[in-house]
């Protein structure tokens, strides 16, 4: 994405070198006078050139007994003389390239009667400290600002619905931006590499947020996204490396390729119901990213969107699975799972190679009205059933790579019962029309009368009595009386669920 915006950023400066070459040439019918080459035509007059001395410089309201109404195409393109420039107040327009590379032009009086500022029209204007745009102005071209790395500060009218592409991209000094009411597109590049600018208010008017609009403002802390806002260009934020938060308002429904990319101070993110799909790279590099919660309307998450957040611990879904790919959690933290909520469909264990389990803390009610989740975790004695707490006589064990669990408090939680036979050494268990039956030391158990070995790949689970208790082996019982068994490595945290 980067290469694509040094490549649209260029094409505005081979564009701007364009106009410049052919707008030192007058036109073959220019007038002059005092230094200025016009045109005139309906009455009114168009300046074409200068060739005057530069300084402090005060445009005339008339050449020719016309009034001036336009700055034309290049008008005062390259002239590095220029310190200061007064605009009269019969002028409308300001063309493309008018004052582009007026590189010792500081300061600029803009009327109130200026309509439109066009594309390249204080391109590299590297003295220019701050700038006011007039409520009469409805547009500004390309890149109009692009390259003023002195401008520390500028005023934008209310007239302006749109701030065009690349406006301000690379005005490295600039502070800080109010952007009016009247706003409702920030164009592709607007702020490009704005690495000074701290604040920026976004008004509930914003609608779009183009591609590149901020990326690379090094120092941008924090960013509430306007409530309208339905769509978050690519690389919109890229290389923010100051942002610390962000707020994605629910009217979002998508989130472009590398729109937070390489956002470094990032901690945690959520992703609101109404976004559809994240993008490639959305996420990605977000060095400091530990939790991201991912809201239920999402339907795709694309390649690497959150890849190579090394301190990602955990992506807590709200909705049913969505299309993934096998790289979009690559370089996550060690341990990373993927959590979803209970009675969401589409969910496997692995899910595209990453682990799953419930999620305990999203628990708020049953899906289903007779639906019990417990959730135990390995050395604690207590559980939840359906969050209320409950005590185990033995704590969860892990041994030869499996949980063993005293399953009577469990069994007896879902509605079944345990039965001890002491001269068989056998323990039984009774849930529904299930019965499972399995004897100390032994690997294999029957399961409503037939054989079934407890675990295909490791002869070495078995039920066993520890410190006087009945271990049995968590995942087998359960998974053979119908309820799912989740995991979560980092917290050491089993979740079952059973719908009868």
């Amino acid at each position: 994405m980067r290469k694509v915006l040094s490549v649209f950023i260029a094409g505005c400066l081979a564009l701007s070198l364009f106009i410049g070459v052919f707008a030192r040439v007058p036109p073959a019918r220019a007038d002059t006078y005092g230094g200025y080459w016009y045109t005139v035509s309906g009455g009114e007059a168009t300046i074409s050139g200068y060739t005057g001395a530069g300084g402090a410089v005060v445009i005339p309201g008339t050449l020719g007994g016309y009034p001036v109404t336009s700055i034309g195409i290049g008008a005062f393109y390259e002239c590095m003389a220029l310190i200061t420039v007064t605009i009269p107040n019969s002028v409308t327009t300001i063309g493309e390239a008018a004052f582009q590379r007026c590189t010792a032009l500081t300061t600029v009086t803009i009327p109130t009667s200026v309509t439109s500022i066009g594309g390249n029209a204080f391109f590299d204007c590297v003295g220019l400290t701050s700038v006011t745009i007039p409520n009469r102005v409805t547009s500004i071209g390309i890149a109009a600002f692009a390259g003023c790395t002195a401008l520390t500060s500028v005023t934008i009218g209310s007239g302006i619905t749109r701030i065009g592409n690349s406006v301000f991209a690379g005005c490295t000094a600039l502070r800080s931006v109010t952007i009016p009411t009247s706003v409702t597109t920030i164009g592709n590049s607007a702020f490009y590499e704005c690495m000074a600018l701290i604040t920026v208010t976004i008004p509930n008017s914003v609608a779009i947020i183009g591609e590149g609009a901020f990326q690379s403002c090094t120092k941008l802390t924090s960013v509430t996204i306007p409530t309208n806002v339905t769509s978050i260009g690519g690389s919109a934020f890229e290389d923010c490396v100051g942002l610390t938060s962000v707020t994605i308002p629910t009217n979002v429904t998508s989130i472009g390729f590398y729109a937070f990319n390489s956002c470094t101070a990032l901690t945690s993110v959520t992703i609101p119901n109404s976004v559809t799909r994240i993008g490639d790279d959305a996420f990605s590099y977000c060095t400091k990213l530990t939790s991201v919660t991912i809201g239920s309307g999402v339907t795709r998450i694309d390649s690497y969107a959150f890849g190579s957040c090394p301190a990602l611990t955990a992506a807590h879904f709200q909705g049913n699975a969505p299309t993934g790919t096998t790289d979009m959690f690559m370089g996550c933290a060690s341990g990373f799972t993927v959590w979803y909520q209970n009675g969401t469909t589409g969910w496997t264990n692995p899910w595209y190679g990453y682990p799953t389990a419930i999620d305990p803390t999203a628990i708020v009610k049953n899906t289903t009205k007779n639906q019990t989740v417990m959730v135990l975790q390995i050395g604690k004695p207590t559980f939840t059933v359906n969050g209320a707490s409950k005590t185990l006589d033995s704590s969860p064990v892990i041994k030869n790579g499996r949980t063993l669990v005293p399953i009577r408090a469990i069994i007896e939680a879902l509605g079944g019962t345990v039965g001890w036979d002491g001269t068989a050494r056998k323990a039984t268990a009774v849930l529904g029309k299930t019965t499972i039956n399995l004897w100390i030391g032994k690997n294999a158990a029957t399961v409503n009368g037939k054989n079934t070995p407890i675990d295909s790949t490791n002869a070495l689970v078995v039920a066993e009595i520890i410190n006087s208790r009945t271990m049995l082996p968590l995942r087998f019982v359960a998974e053979n009386l119908g309820a799912t068994v989740g995991w979560h490595q980092n917290t050491q945290t089993i979740t079952i669920t059973y719908t009868p």
